[in-house]
C-alpha cells in the first residue's frame, strides 16, 4: 500500500458539519474556480500526485458539494490503495446523501476490494431499505452470494436439526444452535438430533434420556427397562429404543410399545417408520400396523433415522432402489442404484450407473447424473463430491461453493453447514444470511 497521509480525517468534519462554502458575490467566479479545482484535481490524480489531488477535490467540494464528486474523490482513494480512508469517506457519503445511488455503489465497491463481504451485504440491505435500485450493486451481490467464512473445530458433527446440531469435542458431545454458537457444553457420551425441543443423549454413567435445549434432563423413560439407546422423538411422540438386543418403537403418550423386537427400526417420521426382521424391511404407521404387504431389501434413512419425507420413501427391491409414497405405492418405475431421502421440499439425490444426479418428488430427473457422490438439496443447495473433493451446487446444477472439502453436510435455514478438512469439522457460514453486526 502506498504511504499517503490524506487530509480527509481532518477536513471531513468541517466539510460535513456545516456545509462550508466559500462566499463569492460573483457566481461566475465561483464556477470558474470550481472548474479549475476539478481540472487540477484530475490532472494530479492522473499523475498519481494523490495528496495534491485530494486538496484540489476538497477545495472543489467546499464550493459545490455533491454525491457524484465525493464518489470521484473516493475512487481516487481506492486508486491510492488507501481502502481504509475510502471506506470512511464512503460511509460519510451515504450519511450525507442517503438517497443517492452513487454513494452506495461506491461504498459497496470499497468493501468488495477489502473482501469485507458482510459490509457488502449490509450496504445492499440499506439500499434496498431506501428502494434504491442499482444494476452494479446487484451484479456485485450476485458475484459474492456464496462467499463464506469458517469457524470452530470439531472431531465429529451431526446435521442441524430443528435449530441445533450435535458436535463432538474432546471426546464428548454437546450442541450448537442454528447460528453456530455453543449452547450445550460437551458432556455426553452420545447425542442425537433435536425434535420438539428435546434430543436423546447418553451421559457418562450410561443413562439414556432426553434433554431440553439448555441441556437439562427433560424426559426420562421410566416405563421401559434396559435402555441402551434412544432415538429421535417424532412429532407423534414416538421414539425408538434399543434394549441391548432388539429395537422397538414406543409411544410417550400411551407409555406403551407400538412395535417391537426388531433387528433394526427407523425413527417415526411423517407418520411412517421402517422395521427390519429376518433381513427384510417393512413400513409401519403410528399404530405399528404395516402400511403395505411389500417387503424391502433396504430402505434409505437420513441422519435422524427418518425414512419418509414429502410423502416419499426410497426402498430397495430386486437389486434396485425405487421411489414410493407413504402407502407403499411406486411413484415411478425408474430404477436407481442408490438414493438419499428428500431433506426438504427440494430435490433428492439419486445414483444411476455410478454417478449421482437429482430427481423431484415425482421421480423426474432435474439434474443429470454427473457427480461422484451427493446429498439431497437442503435450503436450496446440495453437497456434491467432484474428483477433487466436496463442494456445493445450486438447483440448476451450477457449482457455487468451491470443491476440495473432505466431506460436507447440509445447509440449515440460517446459511450454515459443516465441512471437513484435514480430519476436522468446521462451521461454514454464508455471509448472505449472516452479516448483521
Amino acid at each position: 500500500m502506498k504511504n499517503y497521509k490524506f487530509l480527509v480525517p481532518i477536513l471531513l468534519v468541517a466539510l460535513l458539519g456545516g456545509s462550508v462554502y466559500k462566499t463569492y458575490s460573483d457566481r461566475e467566479k465561483i464556477n470558474k474556480q470550481y472548474d479549475n479545482d476539478i481540472t487540477q484535481a484530475r490532472q494530479n490524480r492522473k499523475l498519481e500526485v494523490y495528496v495534491n489531488a485530494e486538496e484540489d477535490y476538497l477545495d472543489a467540494l467546499k464550493l459545490k458539494d455533491s454525491a457524484k464528486l465525493r464518489a470521484e474523490l473516493g475512487e481516487m482513494y481506492i486508486e491510492a490503495e488507501d481502502l481504509r480512508t475510502a471506506a470512511k469517506w464512503g460511509e460519510s457519503l451515504i450519511s450525507e446523501y442517503p438517497k443517492e445511488q452513487v454513494g452506495y455503489e461506491f461504498l459497496i465497491q470499497v468493501y468488495l476490494e477489502q473482501k469485507d463481504y458482510a459490509s457488502c451485504f449490509r450496504i445492499k440491505d440499506e439500499a434496498d431499505g431506501l428502494k434504491i435500485s442499482s444494476k452494479k450493486i446487484e451484479e456485485i451481490i450476485s458475484d459474492i452470494k456464496y462467499e463464506y467464512y469458517l469457524e470452530g473445530e470439531y472431531a465429529q458433527v451431526e446435521e442441524f436439526s430443528n435449530g441445533y446440531a450435535a458436535v463432538k469435542k474432546e471426546k464428548k458431545w454437546g450442541y450448537l444452535n442454528s447460528k453456530g454458537h455453543r449452547v450445550i457444553e460437551s458432556e455426553f457420551e452420545e447425542a442425537g438430533a433435536f425434535a420438539k425441543e428435546v434430543a436423546p443423549v447418553i451421559d457418562d454413567k450410561g443413562r439414556a434420556f432426553y434433554i431440553d435445549n439448555e441441556g437439562n434432563r427433560k424426559i426420562v423413560i421410566d416405563f421401559v427397562d434396559n435402555i441402551e439407546k434412544l432415538g429421535y422423538m417424532s412429532m407423534d411422540n414416538i421414539f425408538p429404543v434399543n434394549d441391548g438386543k432388539k429395537w422397538s418403537l414406543y409411544s410417550l403418550d400411551s407409555k406403551k410399545k407400538i412395535a417391537g423386537d426388531y433387528d433394526e427400526v427407523s425413527a417415526m417420521g411423517n407418520g411412517v417408520a421402517a422395521v427390519k426382521s429376518d433381513d427384510k424391511w417393512s413400513l409401519i404407521d403410528t399404530k405399528g400396523k404395516k402400511v403395505t404387504k411389500d417387503k424391502y431389501d433396504s430402505v434409505v434413512m437420513d441422519s435422524k433415522g427418518i425414512v419418509c419425507r414429502n410423502d416419499r420413501v426410497f426402498a430397495k427391491q430386486n437389486g434396485y432402489y425405487y421411489l414410493f409414497d407413504s402407502k407403499g405405492n411406486k411413484v415411478v418405475k425408474t430404477k436407481f442404484d442408490d438414493a438419499r431421502l428428500f431433506a426438504d421440499d427440494g430435490y433428492a439425490a439419486v445414483c444411476v450407473d455410478g454417478k449421482w444426479g437429482f430427481v423431484d418428488k415425482d421421480g423426474k430427473q432435474v439434474i443429470k447424473p454427473q457427480f461422484n457422490e451427493a446429498h439431497s438439496f437442503s435450503n436450496g443447495l446440495a453437497a456434491v463430491r467432484f474428483s477433487n473433493g466436496w463442494g456445493y451446487v445450486d438447483e440448476k446444477g451450477n457449482k457455487v461453493i468451491e470443491t476440495g472439502f473432505d466431506d460436507a453436510c447440509d445447509f440449515n435455514e440460517q446459511g450454515k453447514t459443516f465441512v471437513k478438512t484435514d480430519d476436522k469439522w468446521q462451521v461454514l457460514t454464508l455471509y448472505l444470511y449472516n452479516h448483521e453486526s
